[in-house]
């Protein structure tokens, strides 16, 4: 009996010590007129080892963040980081500002807390691959406002 509680014991230790190894974060990759406080993926939960996205369906993707100065324009980038060769990911309206869906309306105010929204469309075609996202907000000077990183798997 206490072999058994011993073992459970361990084996519970070990879960709850190595399993947060396998979780991923949301990283910063390099923003300078802002910071991001919250992204959140439909179908992407940050305990899992990476973020899943599965062919032939869409991905709704949010961000909330905050600009450090006013911001007049915003074009979102979004690129599939393969080893280190970064693949332009298509958006349909990379213009934030003239995107309806995006819930931004521009001139955007410092230190006032925004929430952009999109949907993405994983191509049935997209190769099954692990990838690097790396989703970025530039101003019209393609200073980078936002810039945010995360391990993702297409299948």
């Amino acid at each position: 009996m206490v072999r058994m509680a011993i073992v459970v014991f361990t084996l519970f230790y070990a879960l709850c010590c190595f399993a947060p190894c396998l979780a991923f974060e949301f990283d910063d990759c390099g923003s300078t007129l802002g910071k991001f406080t919250e992204v959140v993926i439909s179908e992407c939960s940050t305990s899992d080892e990476k973020c899943n996205f599965v062919r032939g369906t869409n991905a709704t993707m949010s961000i909330n963040f905050k600009p450090n100065k006013d911001i007049s324009h915003i074009v979102a980038r979004v690129y599939g980081i393969l080893n280190i060769l970064p693949v332009p990911f298509p958006l349909s309206q990379p213009d934030v500002c003239k995107d309806p869906n995006a819930g931004l309306k521009c001139p955007l105010h410092k230190d006032q807390e925004y929430h952009y929204m999109t949907m993405m469309s994983i191509k049935k075609n997209f190769p099954s691959v692990n990838v690097k996202i790396k989703w970025e907000f530039v101003n019209e000077n393609n200073e980078k406002i936002v810039c945010i990183e995360f391990p993702a798997k297409v299948t």
